[in-house]
């Protein structure tokens, strides 16, 4: 599969507010759903793309205490569902990531963790970038607080 060049996009500022809540599973599974989206964006999970999301949960304190076995588990469970059946695998994913709308706080954080899995090979290729688009529209953020819309202080 072809692969388009890849673009950085600039880090967006995580408010202080903007925090998990302690032993939310719903939480937990959302942001491994949206993990599991960006990773899957191209068809397969690369050790980098697994390797960065298992660092991006284990050195984030507001990420932390979903405690890294389980979010490792959930990772390679739904990863195993997307092998089996894209459409089924997709589905679940994406109704994890819905049950966090209306929650500002942890959906930000969700769309700042998935956009580290995407960085983990050097960059968004577009099947990336519109897996976090469609990230946000799930979960109603505006995607330019994110720097993914090309054109004016966007990345294309």
């Amino acid at each position: 599969m072809p692969r388009t060049p890849k673009t950085r996009r600039r880090q967006s500022a995580v408010d202080p507010h903007d925090v998990w809540t302690a032993g939310d599973v719903a939480q937990m599974d959302a942001v491994v759903a949206a993990c599991a989206l960006v990773a899957q964006a191209d068809g397969w999970v690369t050790a980098q793309e697994r390797r960065r999301m298992i660092d991006r949960m284990s050195q984030s304190r507001s990420v932390r205490f979903f405690g890294l076995h389980e979010v490792t588990v959930a990772f390679e469970a739904l990863n195993l569902r997307f092998d089996r059946d894209l459409d089924d695998g997709e589905a679940a994913a994406e109704a994890a990531v819905v049950g966090l709308r209306g929650q500002p706080g942890p959906s930000h954080l969700l769309i700042d963790t998935a956009c580290s899995v995407a960085e983990a090979d050097g960059g968004f290729d577009a099947e990336e970038r519109g897996v976090i688009l469609r990230l946000c529209g799930l979960l109603d953020l505006d995607p330019a607080r994110y720097d993914l819309m090309p054109g004016e202080g966007g990345r294309s």
